[in-house]
């Protein structure tokens, strides 16, 4: 991951230098496309974006406007398939999406109004864990199994305590451990078992009598 943040890092510092340095050099505006060739690719600058293209005409680079007039940087591999993309949503909140080899979403970090998460998917472009904030301020880990059926929870409770959840590949709750809060208990450790369709068997309280 750090060599990703590196990367997107040194594209932008070159990127602004290009600008600032093509900005002293010419400040009339040029409708045109400027291209520049070398045996290295294909460099295009044109109104809002530039583009970097392989000898082969494969695009590796480009920044440019996106649909919501946000800055986006996007990542191609050498065969033309997307590998990273940094942008905004159309909020304005940040985001990185990194793919695959075959520019299939892999991993998606986002920011939003009530704080960041990640998430990672599989080649089937199902969600397979959740890693965050969520929206009632409270962050957590959620897993899910190639069908997106939720399998576990770890994260934090409605009243702020530690929790755990273990879901069948039926959808029900199987295993849960946490705090219990009613008349006897507030905040004493428990541990309760569910039989396959989610109904209630065992539990057990840390409380000493």
């Amino acid at each position: 991951m750090k060599h990703y943040f590196t990367g997107f890092f040194t594209a932008t510092c070159l990127v602004s230098s290009l600008f600032l340095f093509m900005g002293a050099q010419n400040t009339k505006a040029n409708s045109k496309a400027i291209v520049i060739m070398s045996d290295k690719g294909t460099t295009t600058i044109g109104g809002g974006f530039i583009e970097i293209d392989t000898p082969s005409g494969k695009k590796i680079f480009d920044v440019r406007v996106n649909s919501f007039n946000h800055g986006e940087l996007g990542v191609y591999n050498k065969a033309g398939a997307l590998n990273s993309k940094l942008s905004s949503s159309e909020e304005g909140d940040g985001f990185l999406k990194i793919h695959d080899q075959a520019g299939i979403k892999a991993v998606d970090i986002r920011g939003s109004y009530f704080g960041g998460f990640l998430s990672t998917y599989n080649s089937q472009n199902k969600q397979t864990a959740y890693l965050g904030t969520f929206r009632n301020l409270k962050g957590g880990l959620m897993t899910y199994n190639e069908k997106f059926d939720l399998t576990s929870f770890v994260g934090t409770s409605e009243k702020s305590d530690g929790k755990i959840s273990l879901y069948n590949n039926l959808g029900n709750s199987v295993v849960r451990l946490g705090s219990l809060y009613n008349e006897s208990n507030s905040g004493d450790g428990f541990v309760s078992l569910h039989d396959r369709y989610g109904e209630y068997g065992w539990h057990e309280s840390g409380k000493v009598e």
